[in-house]
């Protein structure tokens, strides 16, 4: 648009009709030359030094040395292990390239001039091509050609004459610089074990040219040692932590220590200006010709952005997320949230393989599985803070016009932060739907939840507006989290969930509204769990009658919370006529609304099969329990965790009624199973083992019995506290054993 106007009118080619308004084509023109000169400047400002060619140069050598590859930085981390991988693999004389890929600023480009500068005394020839495009290539190839004295009437067939004669040649080294994709290099690498070609690219997917080495960030260790180095600082403390925040990325790391070197700071100083003016910071280089992170990290957004529109989309949504593992098909599990493009790509898995294998190609994502998908710190850092600048952007009404009418152009390129942790809020509540009594809800708990926490930081420090629907969404979302932890045995955390979102709710809800009964009803399990009996007796009573009010007697919510209810009453000796009588009520409406082959009417018998044996009905109790055992085990399988709790009654029953043998074995199984579902520590296993420990007793094996009491005892006193009812049993059982020891050897 730009040229022709100009033309126009510095020709004065113009109609005659405008002559009248000629006065404004200057005016246009000049207009239409800012946008140009700004993204100029910019596109400039981004270009990292490898996308320049570096001067041509001859560097005699003995008699014939070429050599135009620069040196590497004076302060370049020694990467022992990769030079060791790299000289293997180039070695073995396999005649392919080998890539050295990774994010951006995880320094391939400084591994790939450290390795050739340690070459450079045993190859003759050494050459440096920027390969950001197929042109670029081709002339650094071509420049090459003509210092070999190898002329042709293009330079693309000079530079395939170039890879010819090295094809039948040794002792060279080739460097391809920032590579793109490996279609802009075919033809162009040499195929030959005579000499070494390296490729560096963000891109991993080259492999019908090259071996590939996947550059990792430097482990915490390194990382801190190198700020310390670099910046003349011998303070650990503030080393560790600012190496933490970084994620252990070189180019952060040495951006960090050049500012401290060059301004006289240490590494204390910079971490507070860090926490405080991250964004000014990561836009500052670290000396002449280095680029920023930020810089470095904005061109691969850009080019994600220009490729894909859904994948840019979705690092959006990881990078107000945690920087852990994130479940791969989360975006799939509410696509309603999220902006068009990536909810298109969600529709089919499909879809959302591509969506992830454009960041992959990018090393946007450090990680990538069947089951996760992982973003650095970094670049949710540097991501974020660009959605926010531009929600502060003025103007911003121009931008979401702009993203309306402008065809090809993202929509979402104009949320704000506060959209995305929305988008990301519903992800995770979508997320953490997933069987609260089975393991898997269990593992998908403990992944969620340090996102549920970022999230929860953006909601309540000011960094995204937030509205009461978005706190309550999240009070429920730590809520079903608490829960499942709770039921996986990390008992403190799920205290801490549950009280948090009960807190959230009771300010937010009115006392009879569903979401606060359920967050009430997890935090009166959990401390059921840890032994409250006082607490979670009230907190049920509270809302029974609610749910009686508004739902009616035979509504599943009433049923369970009667059941729950019936729990705590059962552990009270003074109450069990009164749990016994829940427990009748709330079986009868299991059996006549679900039927018998279900589990939650199985855990109703079985708790009914637990207050009859407590009573000393124990014909009424064995008879609930062997069935409960017996169904439990067609409807789940013998090792889900509900069927364990009911052959474990089971095995309670027999102890009663002086099965102690079968008591035993069944103990046995029951412990042995626990340990291999639920893991070692689980709070479980001080159940069955305080109740093995008891049969033992009773049946006269006093040591064994004593030493599974005091490992009990040690596994309570870590896992539960010592104010919990599994540590003062196996206390009492301790006693008992030595009692017991001490009688039989004579004593009063």
């Amino acid at each position: 648009m730009l040229l022709p106007a100009t033309t126009n009118v510095a020709s004065n080619a113009l109609p005659d009709s405008w002559r009248s308004s000629l006065w404004l084509a200057w005016p246009i023109c000049i207009l239409l030359a800012i946008p140009v000169l700004v993204m100029e400047l910019r596109t400039r400002h981004g270009m990292p030094a490898g996308h320049t060619s570096p001067p041509v140069t001859v560097v005699p050598n003995g008699d014939a040395q070429l050599w135009n590859i620069p040196a590497p930085a004076k302060e370049f981390s020694n990467r022992r292990a990769e030079f060791r991988r790299i000289g293997t693999i180039l070695m073995r004389g396999s005649g392919r390239a080998l890539l050295l890929c990774g994010m951006g600023g995880v320094g391939k480009t400084q591994l790939a001039l450290a390795y050739a500068h340690r070459q450079r005394s045993s190859v003759s020839l050494g050459w440096w091509i920027p390969a950001g495009s197929r042109t670029s290539a081709i002339s650094a190839l071509a420049e090459l050609g003509r210092l070999l004295n190898l002329t042709s009437a293009t330079a693309e067939s000079t530079a395939k004459e170039v890879v010819g004669l090295l094809s039948e040649r040794a002792g060279w080294l080739l460097i391809f610089d920032d590579a793109r994709i490996g279609e802009d290099l075919l033809d162009l690498v040499p195929v030959t074990s005579g000499g070494q070609v390296l490729i560096t690219s963000r891109n991993p997917q080259f492999d019908r040219l090259a071996e590939t080495l996947l550059l990792q960030v430097f482990p915490q260790e390194e990382a801190s040692r190198f700020l310390r180095n670099r910046a003349g600082d011998t303070d650990q403390d503030s080393s560790a932590k600012l190496a933490a925040r970084l994620g252990g990325l070189p180019l952060a790391l040495e951006q960090a220590g050049a500012y401290c070197r060059d301004s006289g700071i240490g590494l204390r100083d910079y971490l507070q200006r860090y926490d405080s003016s991250r964004a000014r910071l990561l836009r500052h280089g670290s000396g002449l010709n280095r680029v920023s992170v930020e810089a470095t990290l904005e061109l691969s957004f850009d080019w994600v952005a220009r490729r894909d529109t859904a994948a840019i989309q979705l690092l959006r949504v990881l990078s107000v997320m945690a920087p852990t593992e994130v479940p791969r098909g989360l975006p799939a599990m509410n696509p309603s949230a999220l902006p068009r493009a990536l909810a298109r790509a969600c529709a089919d898995v499909v879809g959302l393989d591509q969506t992830i294998a454009t960041l992959l190609q990018a090393s946007l994502l450090t990680s990538a599985t069947a089951e996760h998908i992982r973003v650095h710190q970094l670049i949710s850092d540097v991501l974020r803070d660009r959605i926010t600048a531009d929600g502060n952007r003025g103007l911003r009404w121009l931008r979401v016009l702009q993203a309306k009418v402008v065809p090809g152009r993202d929509p979402s390129s104009s949320w704000s932060v506060a959209r995305w942790v929305n988008a990301a809020l519903a992800l995770l509540w979508a997320g953490a739907q997933v069987d609260e009594r089975h393991p898997d809800g269990w593992r998908r708990a403990s992944i969620l939840l340090p996102h549920a926490e970022k999230v929860w930081t953006y909601l309540t420090n000011g960094a995204a507006t937030s509205r009461g629907r978005e706190l309550v969404l999240a009070a429920q979302l730590f809520g079903e989290l608490g829960i499942r932890l709770f039921r996986s045995g990390d008992y403190a955390v799920a205290e801490e969930l549950c009280r948090r979102a009960w807190r959230i709710g009771q300010g937010k809800l009115s006392d009879a509204d569903p979401r606060l009964l359920r967050m009430t009803d997890c935090l009166a399990q959990v401390t059921h769990g840890l032994g409250n009996l006082g607490e979670a007796r009230d907190l049920y009573e509270q809302i029974l009658p609610v749910y009686r009010r508004a739902f009616g007697e035979d509504h599943p919510d009433t049923i369970q919370t009667m059941n729950n209810l019936g729990g705590v009453l059962m552990e009270q000796e003074e109450h069990l006529p009164q749990a016994r009588h829940l427990y009748e009520q709330v079986v009868s409406t299991r059996l006549r609304t679900l039927g018998k082959r279900d589990n939650e009417t199985l855990i109703a018998m079985n708790n009914l099969g637990k207050a009859c044996r407590r009573l000393g009905d124990l014909s009424t109790a064995h008879t609930l329990a062997a069935e409960t055992v017996r169904l439990g085990g067609e409807l789940l399988g013998e090792e889900h965790p509900d069927n364990l709790v009911r052959m474990n009654n089971l095995a309670e029953v027999l102890r009663a009624r002086g099965d102690l043998e079968d008591a035993r074995a069944l103990h046995q199984k029951v412990l042995a199973l626990r340990r291999e579902v639920l893991g070692e520590a689980h709070p479980a296993n001080l159940v069955s083992m305080n109740n093995l420990a008891r049969v033992m007793r009773l049946l006269g094996d006093t040591t064994p019995a004593l030493h599974l009491y005091e490992e009990s005892l040690r596994l309570a006193r870590q896992v539960v506290g010592e104010s919990h009812p599994s540590f003062t049993a196996a206390e009492n059982g301790v006693r008992e054993c030595l009692g017991d020891q001490h009688r039989m050897d004579g004593g009063e």
